[in-house]
């Protein structure tokens, strides 16, 4: 990928970066990935995973429904939209593979994930966890547009850091008490 594709809005007074209409924040890949080991040591994978699904979820419907409205796209052009956005921020190459809206599944691969370039392959374990809950919180935007019901949950089945050759995502629609909750 050439030079970065997103505009990055400077305001003078405040210093408030941002892109689409929403402040950003630029930042070392190092930083995101210390921050989620460090979590794992204080709190267990097993937590930091959860809350990171929890919080990426919230934060990609919030995402998907500000560009809805501020970028007028439909359901599926939101999700489009929301994977180019975040190649394009650095945190991979991200791909919709396969997406059945009617059905509630999709799958989604990242190569060169941030997340599992930090950790390298000799980790042995899924650690994308943002990606999770993101592909899940935008999967749920498209639901709502599309007026279908259902619980949207997304799980890491293969990961580079983990020895894969890329990290592939598959979402599907789950019983309401499987599902995490977002509130």
């Amino acid at each position: 990928m050439p030079a970065p594709e997103v505009q990055i809005d400077v305001e003078a007074e405040t210093g408030i970066w941002r892109t689409d209409g929403l402040p950003m924040v630029y930042t070392p890949r190092l930083f995101l990935v210390n921050m989620q080991r460090a979590m794992e040591e204080a709190m267990g994978e097993g937590a930091v995973r959860d809350m990171l699904y929890r919080s990426s979820e919230r934060s990609a419907v919030q995402w998907c429904r500000h560009q809805a409205a501020e970028q007028g796209l439909g359901g599926e052009e939101v999700l489009r939209h929301y994977i180019r956005r975040m190649s394009q921020r650095g945190f991979g190459q991200v791909e919709l593979a396969a997406l059945d809206v009617a059905a509630g599944t999709g799958t989604l691969l990242v190569r060169h994930s941030a997340f599992a370039l930090g950790y390298g392959p000799e980790t042995g374990r899924a650690v994308c966890h943002i990606f999770t809950g993101s592909f899940a919180g935008g999967m749920r935007h498209v639901l709502e547009a599309a007026g279908v019901a259902g619980e949207p949950v997304c799980e890491e089945v293969e990961c580079a850091a983990a020895g894969a050759s890329l990290c592939r995502f598959e979402l599907r629609l789950a019983a309401m008490a499987e599902a995490p909750p977002i509130g």
